[in-house]
């Protein structure tokens, strides 16, 4: 998250010199007491030596135009150097990059980097650069930071920034809380930590270290100035995905894939039939092809237990180290994709233990794209009607406020898919933009309805559609809709010469089709 702050430095302290130690004093006392000196003096000194300047270069695609891209912008941010000369930033610095450097904050040195893993879910990116005698130079003086998981409410960390000439920035925090919450994509809660102080802010900044002692207890998500409290990305799930990258096959955070509905209300535990101590959350929907489907969960089932933990009318667990925590958490992280799980559930009054095998699901396993980066918006353009598939950062590029119509009964669907996925379509296609073409004469005010089938053939998603417009029986293309008009005809002698028009023109299509 950016952060806009007054600039403000803080002033590093001046190392005083040793005593001066007797003569009489043996040399191994000497060596203790200057090994002691070096390491209450220098901690900021070490923590410096473990930070690196990241600059990148993003540039995104225009959602509403996909063979557009955005004008690019440059991001900057404060990496953590981690064991084999890698760097830890967030997935958002590394989002739609176009080209990453590592830069040293004193010397200004600068290298090239490449992301090695990212997991836009978890908001974390791991880069490297490619071995080289640059590559050693550049971290030659550089000290591997250690990830610390033992943070707890009411503990000190520190956010680390630097300033203009590498001059290291402490702003002390405490934690306040500990709690679940979404990082930055749509369906994903994980482990936060809240701290309460005052940031003071050298730049900008996409990623800043925060740390317990000399070691990294997590990273910056988002600072309120008013209230002054920060949210932190906390070392468990940065220590869950630095696990899960190195043996060089990341598979992600798993799920449950369910949701569930609270059970504080006295009326609503009666009809469900719990007792007034009893534990347990109603589950009111079990996401297809999950870890709770696949385990046996159902819709209308009680969840009373994960692994031996109960879960109670809020859907809380007593966390060891925590305390109270969202049962989320138990999936989330502490647990791997594979893992095995036990589920105890209260199904038509009784009790069932279900067995299952923690999977993750993909973004391309969704029916609406959770999130789209590194990569452009599959579309297919015809006669210039433009079709895509539908995902939550199109819904987002309206904005709230101009969810009216069409779009916002595309959201609704995004929001309820089930009715879909039950017909068996892979994803939602629908027709998106009308560019005024003479074949589209007529259709200029379409926008937003789903497409069914194109000349006779289911559309499951956009590749059933581009083989669609290949098998026209007639002179004209038919096109079915799931709402008015219902049906579209373009005659495709004409849709060929309009596409022909279209490439290279006012619109600047380079491509009348992605389906990578």
């Amino acid at each position: 998250m950016k952060l806009s702050q007054t600039l403000l430095f803080l002033a590093l302290g001046t190392a005083s010199l040793p005593a001066q130690t007797p003569a009489s004093e043996s040399a191994p006392k000497k060596r203790v007491a200057a090994a002691a000196q070096e390491e209450s003096v220098p901690q900021q000194v070490v923590q410096s030596r473990s930070l690196v300047k990241v600059n990148a270069t993003s540039q995104s695609y225009n959602l509403h135009l996909p063979w557009q891209k955005e004008s690019p912008s440059g991001r900057r941010g404060l990496g953590v150097v981690l064991a084999g000369n890698r760097v830890l930033v967030t997935g958002q610095m590394a989002a739609d990059a176009t080209y990453i450097e590592l830069e040293l904050p004193e010397k200004g040195q600068k290298i090239p980097a490449k992301v090695v893993a990212v997991d836009y879910e978890a908001n974390l990116a791991l880069l490297e650069s490619p071995p080289s005698d640059k590559q050693k130079a550049f971290f030659a003086g550089l000290k591997p930071m250690a990830v610390d998981t033992s943070a707890r409410i009411g503990d000190s960390v520190a956010i680390l920034q630097t300033g203009r000439v590498g001059e290291l920035i402490k702003s002390p925090l405490t934690i306040g809380k500990v709690l679940t919450r979404r990082y930055n994509v749509e369906g994903s809660g994980f482990l936060v930590y809240e701290a309460n102080g005052i940031i003071r802010s050298e730049a900008n900044s996409f990623t800043l270290p925060v740390v317990k002692g000399e070691k990294l207890a997590g990273l910056l998500l988002s600072y309120d100035s008013k209230n002054q409290v920060t949210t932190i990305l906390p070392a468990p799930i940065i220590e869950h995905f630095l696990k899960d990258v190195a043996d060089g096959n990341y598979e992600g955070f798993p799920s449950l894939g369910m949701e569930l509905q609270l059970t504080q209300d006295e009326q609503f535990r009666d009809y469900l039939g719990l007792k007034p101590d009893e534990p347990g959350v109603l589950i009111t929907a079990v996401m297809k092809g999950g870890s709770a489907d696949k385990a046996g969960m159902k819709k209308g089932d009680i969840l009373t237990a994960i692994d031996g933990f109960s879960i109670d009318s809020r859907g809380d667990y007593k966390d060891p180290q925590y305390g109270a925590l969202s049962s989320s958490h138990l999936v989330r992280g502490r647990a791997y994709v594979g893992d095995k799980v036990d589920i105890k559930v209260i199904r038509e009054g009784k009790e069932v233990v279900l067995k299952g095998e923690l999977t993750r699901r993909k973004p391309d396993d969704y029916l609406v794209l959770p999130y789209l980066f590194d990569k452009g918006p599959r579309y297919v353009l015809m006669g210039g009607l433009l079709f895509q598939e539908l995902s939550h950062p199109y819904l987002d590029a309206f904005g709230d406020e101009r969810r009216g119509g069409a779009i916002l009964r595309l959201a609704r669907i995004a929001a309820h898919p089930d009715k879909f996925e039950e017909e068996g379509r892979k994803k939602l296609v629908f027709l998106s933009l009308v560019l005024p073409t003479p074949s589209a004469q007529g259709y200029d005010k379409l926008g937003g309805q789903v497409v069914t089938k194109v000349n006779g053939k289911a559309i499951s998603d956009l590749n059933d559609l581009a083989e669609a417009f290949k098998s026209a029986k007639e002179t004209v293309h038919v096109i079915e809709l799931d709402e008015f008009p219902h049906i579209l005809y373009l005659d495709t002698f004409n849709a060929e010469r309009d596409n022909m028009r279209l490439l290279g023109g006012a619109y600047r299509i380079g491509s009348l089709k992605r389906l990578e």
